[in-house]
């Protein structure tokens, strides 16, 4: 639960990582969009304000203001009045731009502008106070006065202005004063945001994910060197109660043994003393043996010493298999399948010998009581081919990748119907590498086990 707590509280603190990594990533794209819209802003000012900007400005109100008298006088409609406004602002519209585009590379902007100036409403007012409407309040399909035409909707309005003037018209009835009351607006649309923004943020962008890599990677490695710690952690911990539990029943037997030897009524009779003496040799050979099986099969295979020579390995596996036999409960049967094929192996007869016979054990210890052993010639791959199977309880595919581990048992803690120290397959493994050849497990629960030996015909 530890441990689980431990990654729980681990993946958290990535995801808030990463949270305020974004907070802090987002802080600095809107910082650098506000940086941005306020360079472009001033660009445009500057640019707008000259005299040159403002002599092309009175060109179309100079023009609306001829129009306004021919209008008041009753010489052109409303609709003439605003179309030759709209006509006047084309007309000078290309000046506009060429002078607009020209300021901004004076002022080496990297920025792409589009820039508009609308009209938003136009009213006029006499007198009396009373208001006529010329052109009622918009903000969209609008006349444009200066500028390009672009979408509005993703476009920054600069400012709204309002050009007021009293104007006399000489009518009809004599000079009238009019108040005029024309508002516009000026809006600018920069068009390579998305370029401007990356480049601005290209370096933290890719720190940014550098360190997010290296803290995912560093929390990975962490996680997965505490997983392995806590199964070296685990099979320590299992291989200690495994080697306590075989070496008590010896030690118990030497006990005995022991204390018979030191009773009256065994040393008179020679019976009980020879059979106490007989006992003691035999734990103590079989102590000797658990201690010989740590530490000659903890050997990795860089330390196994072979004497190679080239056998025969169809006639080595009969007769391996025969003496195999004399040692095994008439209960379990042996089924050889073994190709004659004539070519030698060459190898130590002893260390593979150990190995084939860890095999045979293994798939009796976990209850197989009919056995297969299998011998071929794979011409394909060039290998010596031999293979191990039973009808025993299997193996699980999720332990497959472990059960060559040194000291890993399949079987659950503490318990110890299958008795060994969880080195057999381990050294198996250790003697077929140091042949350069491979081992490999098809196994499922249930389902019996096989293993399959491959050992390069040239060594």
């Amino acid at each position: 639960m530890k441990f689980k707590l431990l990654i729980a509280i681990s993946i958290l603190t990535l995801i808030s990582l990463v949270g305020i990594q974004g907070y802090l990533i987002y802080n600095s794209y809107e910082l650098k969009h506000k940086t941005i819209t306020i360079d472009a802003r001033n660009a445009i000012a500057r640019i707008y304000t000259s005299p040159k900007i403002d002599s092309i400005a009175w060109l179309y109100r100079n023009n609306f203001l001829s129009n306004l008298e021919a209008y008041k006088n009753n010489e052109i409609s409303k609709d003439d009045l605003l179309d030759s406004l709209q006509e006047k602002s084309k007309e000078i519209n290309p000046g506009f731009l060429e002078i607009f585009n020209e300021g901004l590379k004076t002022y080496d902007a990297d920025f792409d502008i589009q820039f508009k100036k609308i009209v938003t409403a136009i009213s006029v007012s006499d007198s009396l106070g009373t208001i006529e409407t010329l052109y009622p309040e918009k903000r969209n399909d609008t006349i444009i006065l200066l500028g390009s035409s672009f979408d509005q909707t993703d476009a920054l309005l600069i400012n709204n202005s309002t050009w007021q003037k009293d104007h006399d018209v000489t009518t009809e009835n004599g000079i009238e004063t009019f108040d005029l009351n024309f508002k516009s607006s000026i809006f600018m649309n920069i068009t390579n945001w998305n370029s401007l923004l990356i480049r601005e943020l290209s370096t933290l962008l890719v720190l940014s994910t550098l360190l997010f890599l290296f803290v995912v990677g560093l929390l990975y490695y962490s996680i997965q060197n505490l997983l392995k710690q806590k199964r070296v952690a685990e099979i320590k911990t299992d291989f200690i109660n495994n080697i306590t539990h075989e070496l008590k029943t010896p030690l118990s037997t030497l006990s005995l043994a022991t204390k018979t030897l030191t009773n009256n009524y065994a040393k008179d009779n020679k019976e009980i003393f020879s059979d106490a003496i007989q006992v003691i040799e035999r734990q103590n050979t079989r102590l000797q043996n658990l201690i010989d099986q740590v530490l000659k099969s903890s050997l990795g295979y860089q330390q196994i010493q072979l004497q190679k020579e080239p056998f025969n390995v169809t006639t080595f596996l009969d007769d391996l298999l025969n003496d195999y036999e004399l040692t095994i409960s008439k209960k379990i049967t042996i089924h050889r399948t073994l190709e004659s094929t004539g070519m030698l192996l060459n190898g130590d007869t002893f260390y593979i010998s150990t190995a084939i016979i860890n095999l045979l054990n293994n798939s009796i210890k976990y209850g197989g009581t009919t056995l297969k052993v299998g011998y071929f010639l794979d011409t394909k791959d060039n290998n010596h081919t031999i293979s191990v199977a039973d009808n025993g309880i299997g193996i699980s595919v999720k332990y497959h990748k472990h059960i060559f581990d040194k000291f890993y048992r399949v079987s659950e803690k503490d318990t110890h119907n299958y008795k060994g120290l969880g080195l057999g397959l381990y050294y198996t493994n250790q003697i077929i590498k140091a042949h350069n050849g491979t081992i490999n497990v098809a196994s499922g629960t249930n389902e019996g086990t096989t293993f399959i030996v491959k050992i390069p015909v040239s060594i």
